[in-house]
């Protein structure tokens, strides 16, 4: 195909497989450093991996996928504030099996799922969409707060650590200032999907929601962060460190992910950053062991919960429901925070 019949979507042809030939290079770069880290500690991670055993495994996986409930629930009180209130069977449905298509490259999948189930259950698609949006930024947001557990053991290592205060007061920000997240949620539904469309937008919810919201993430973080420690003490690192470090470290590595939004589930990156951080507990094949679980505990457990939710609600007949209408966009005040909605509807348009 020549350039002169190039054009899907306004991009030329020979820029689209460009782009698709350097991400699976960087895949491939990926995948070749991980397994690289575990053949140069071939040797120990037998011993390492007996060391956990079968019960430590099980408890932190439990760990990991309760971890995520906080999650869940802090984002049916946002879309319930932007003025969706899904029934829980609704909310189950759309939450974890749009939360699947994380594991597709690129970021920008979760939301156009989100966008896309919407119609189903007649609500505004550039609602939900926003909803989850606002849910992955406060998510960053928490996690960079909890990341400061870490920060004693991480600044004795290097004083650049230090920078992780100003950057949590940084992210700490938006949810004082809803305006402030309004603004930056328009700017990351543009990057994602070029232009945004003109027009209004249900406003962002009040700063109580976004509060408690961001709570909820917290609790998130200190539970799924748990499997962390737990792993680390039965690789013999001190109890305190490894809960503050664990819990800490597994949050800033997770965020670290969330930014890579090429690599799905931000792999290789939140590897990187996790055992950045863990060094300071264990080291070698114990080390290699304790981030390769952790990658693989969190997907068996994500994907388990959510085969168990999806099989529960087909078994019993729990498929989502169909409203008779959707609950009222509210109106933006002239001094309300930015229209969020009307960057996120480009966002059901982008490319399959």
């Amino acid at each position: 195909m020549t350039r002169a019949r190039a054009a899907r979507g306004g991009v030329p042809v020979t820029r689209a497989r460009l782009w698709s030939t350097l991400r699976l290079a960087g895949y491939a770069a990926v995948l070749v450093f991980l397994g690289w880290q575990v053949w140069r500690v071939r040797h120990g991670l037998g011993e390492s991996l007996r060391a956990v055993g079968w019960g430590t495994a099980l408890a932190a996986g439990v760990l990991a996928a309760v971890g995520g409930v906080p999650g869940f629930v802090g984002w049916r009180l946002l879309l319930a504030g932007l003025g969706s209130r899904l029934s829980l069977r609704d909310a189950s449905w759309l939450f974890f099996l749009a939360g699947l298509t994380r594991y597709l490259p690129g970021g920008v999948w979760p939301t156009v799922a989100h966008a896309a189930m919407a119609r189903p259950l007649r609500q505004p698609p550039a609602r939900l969409a926003a909803a989850f949006l606002v849910s992955q930024g406060l998510a960053a947001v928490s996690g960079v707060l909890v990341g400061i557990l870490a920060l004693p053991w991480l600044v004795a290592r290097s004083p650049w650590w230090w920078l992780l205060l100003p950057a949590a007061a940084a992210a700490l920000a938006p949810v004082l200032a809803p305006r402030l997240l309004g603004r930056l949620l328009v700017v990351a539904a543009r990057l994602l999907r070029r232009s945004a469309g003109a027009g209004e937008g249900p406003a962002l919810p009040e700063r109580r929601t976004l509060l408690g919201a961001t709570a909820l993430m917290l609790l998130g973080w200190l539970i799924s962060g748990l499997h962390i420690a737990v792993l680390a003490v039965a690789l013999g690192a001190d109890p305190w460190r490894a809960l503050t470090v664990g819990v800490g470290g597994f949050a800033l590595s997770v965020v670290a992910g969330l930014c890579a939004v090429v690599m799905p589930t931000g792999l290789g990156v939140r590897e990187v950053v996790l055992a950045v951080t863990l060094a300071t507990l264990v080291a070698g094949p114990d080390l290699v062991t304790l981030v390769a679980l952790s990658r693989v505990l969190l997907t068996v457990g994500d994907i388990g919960s959510t085969a168990v939710v999806l099989a529960l609600l087909t078994a019993t007949g729990r498929r989502p429901t169909h409203p008779t209408a959707p609950a009222p966009v509210p109106a933006v005040a002239p001094s309300s925070s930015a229209p969020v909605s009307a960057s996120v509807e480009d966002l059901e348009g982008a490319p399959s």
